[in-house]
């Protein structure tokens, strides 16, 4: 009989002991969930680390159609802050005012030139939706560009090019080495906070 009792006292400790075990297991599990919830990374239009809103809320405007140039001369001119559909020519059919900073791509490549004026100094950002490199070219010379945002999950906008220029002048925006025949694209001014 005692030997029966101690058994059973055995088994409800071992009960105890593998419910305690069990509920441990579950809420490490709860609070690992809650800190990877926590710690999941942005992504797609929210994961850009600059302030794009402008340029997000010109990219969801109704968008121009418009054709690309295929040399500086022929070049038509945007209008700051609009959303443009621009349709490109394959790439060897380009004759750009500029060497592309980008060396030419594989077969199949689409691109294409536009103009715009900066009418003050500052920062400048060319907003596109495809891949194509981007490059501004002042005169016959590249402007360097100050720094690039992409985001791949960013339905709207797939990369930001942003430059500083000088103030009232017209400028080229060059598209190249991108496989898309069109590109939605957006020049605006970078606002500054103050």
């Amino acid at each position: 009989m005692n030997g029966t009792r101690v058994a059973r006292g055995l088994m409800k400790m071992r009960l105890a002991a593998s419910l305690i075990a069990a509920a441990a297991v579950l809420s490490c599990f709860g609070i690992g969930t809650a800190v990877a919830q926590e710690e999941v990374p942005k992504s797609g239009c929210d994961a850009f680390t600059w302030d794009v809103s402008h340029e997000l809320a010109v990219l969801e405007r109704p968008a121009k159609q418009l054709q690309a140039g295929r040399d500086g001369k022929s070049a038509p001119r945007v209008d700051l802050d609009e959303h443009y559909i621009v349709s490109l020519t394959p790439q060897e059919k380009v004759k750009f005012p500029a060497k592309p900073g980008k060396p030419p791509a594989a077969e199949g490549a689409h691109a294409g030139v536009i103009a715009f004026h900066a009418p003050a100094p500052g920062r400048y950002r060319i907003s596109t939706t495809t891949g194509h490199w981007v490059d501004v070219v002042d005169g016959r010379f590249l402007v360097v560009s100050r720094d690039f945002q992409g985001q791949r999950g960013c339905e709207k906008v797939h990369k930001i090019v942003e430059f500083e220029l000088s103030g009232n002048r017209d400028f080229i925006v060059q598209l190249s080495a991108g496989a898309d025949e069109k590109a939605g694209l957006a020049v605006t001014r970078v606002r500054e906070s103050g």
